[in-house]
């Protein structure tokens, strides 16, 4: 008799007996990163992911923001729209939507249950990644999306979402990262990305730097997958911040849009969207999509919320949440920082994966002109201990740093430290920000906690 899944909770339960590589890198990557798995499953099951039309998002960066900002377009048109993105937030059925919202419990329960007869078979070493994607591709089926929208969730080629047959690849760039699992050098890096083209399937690239760029163009010539660049075949143009949001010029092929607003004031969000307008103009000019008439793209994509993007709380103080997790994210972060934030009390609250350049974006965020910064601690096995950033902080800046280690306590000694006029930005992980943003979102803080000394650990004044 094959396992059942009667609740929600069986579901998580089950997923956190599994290995989890986004929890716990103890393992050897070459034994969680193969690509057979995914393969058997997804044939046991009737190969879901071929129910519906895909797109598929790999890259270093900005690659959940591509990801929300097609789904949002796609779903304009009258399409219903999957969309499957990791890590999550502030809850696992984030990851897997349909029109913009969440899974239920019942249907990711459902989607489990069509996977329990193979679990102790083909599906008896499957990952919590590869759970979730078959999952997902279950999902998907049973509400019959027109389109999914589908994420890489790390490199590309042995990537468990490298079954689906999409309709557009994308590569939003190349950066360092992931470096243990996808090689040391750019171009390394850059292979393991190309892994997602296929065979006659276009390419849409934001890669500038030459050598990833070869890399991906080569692979792209030898599948004879038509390739259109950023800065070519699409563009964004006359980017100007404009308060906590941004104001830019798109241009795809032979069409122009103006006065495109996002819900967000950072230089690298502008480019994410170039991504997204060129997928969903190239599916356009394939015939597959409906057009975005008159203002109508430039109104989708002023009201796409991007979570831990750069988001803005407005209040007393104002809050900026952004997941920063690797050295490239955190300069951006620290560019952003600097020129839109300029004049404020400025609080960081920071917590980092000890996997990731660690130094480096310590030395990034002390870059950003902080007034103070706080270290906090959140519960993984891969937060790096607090009190390790704080000596790195001390050689790149003199603005006084901080240990707190429980993240409430920190959050809410950080809006004390900036004051009704100043601004706390959460950054480092995508865990740190889901701990705080509903804390943040409600602002269910009292002002009078979290100023005891006994809280701190080598904090100076």
């Amino acid at each position: 008799m094959s396992l059942q899944f009667q609740s929600f909770d069986d579901v998580l339960s089950f997923l956190n007996s599994r290995q989890n590589y986004e929890e716990d890198r103890r393992c050897h990557p070459k034994e969680i990163f193969k690509l057979e798995r995914m393969t058997q499953i997804v044939e046991a099951l009737g190969m879901p992911q071929r129910a519906f039309r895909t797109v598929h998002v790999a890259g270093t960066k900005g690659k959940g923001s591509v990801c929300r900002m097609l789904a949002a377009l796609l779903q304009a048109t009258g399409l219903r729209v999957g969309l499957y993105t990791s890590p999550h937030v502030e809850h696992l059925r984030e990851r897997i939507a349909i029109d913009s919202v969440p899974v239920d419990e019942k249907g990711l329960v459902a989607a489990f249950n069509e996977l329990a007869p193979w679990l102790e078979t083909v599906g008896k070493n499957l990952t919590y990644f590869e759970l979730l994607t078959a999952a997902a591709f279950c999902v998907f089926r049973t509400a019959r999306v027109n389109y999914a929208v589908i994420e890489v969730g790390i490199g590309g080629r042995l990537d468990a979402t490298n079954v689906i047959e999409p309709d557009v690849c994308v590569i939003t760039n190349v950066d360092y990262d992931h470096m243990d699992l996808l090689g040391e050098s750019l171009e390394q890096i850059a292979l393991e990305k190309a892994g997602i083209i296929k065979p006659g399937i276009p390419v849409i690239c934001g890669i500038s730097m030459n050598g990833p760029l070869a890399i991906v163009q080569s692979r792209a010539t030898k599948l004879n997958a038509p390739i259109y660049l950023l800065g070519h075949a699409y563009h964004s143009q006359d980017y100007i911040r404009m308060g906590y949001r941004s104001v830019c010029i798109l241009r795809a092929w032979h069409r122009e849009w103006r006065n495109v607003v996002l819900n967000c004031p950072a230089a690298f969000m502008v480019t994410n969207t170039a991504h997204a307008v060129a997928v969903f103009s190239l599916l356009h000019e394939q015939g597959l999509v409906k057009d975005l008439e008159g203002q109508a793209l430039q109104n989708v994509l002023a009201s796409v919320e991007l979570p831990a993007r750069c988001e803005v709380f407005p209040g007393s103080p104002t809050v900026m949440i952004d997941s920063a997790h690797n050295a490239v994210a955190a300069s951006g972060l620290a560019s952003v920082i600097r020129t839109s934030l300029e004049g404020r009390n400025l609080i960081l609250l920071v917590g980092v994966p000890r996997d990731k350049e660690v130094e480096k974006i310590i030395i990034h965020l002390a870059e950003s002109g902080a007034h103070r910064v706080i270290f906090t601690r959140y519960p993984s096995r891969r937060s790096t201990p607090p009190q390790n950033l704080v000596p790195i902080w001390r050689r790149n800046s003199s603005a006084p740093a901080e240990v707190i280690e429980q993240p409430e306590l920190a959050f809410q000694r950080a809006l004390n430290h900036a004051g009704p006029q100043g601004i706390v930005v959460v950054t480092g992980s995508m865990y740190l920000a889901g701990i705080l943003r509903p804390l943040v979102r409600n602002r269910q803080v009292s002002p009078n906690i979290g100023l005891g000394t006994e809280t701190l650990v080598g904090a100076t004044p």
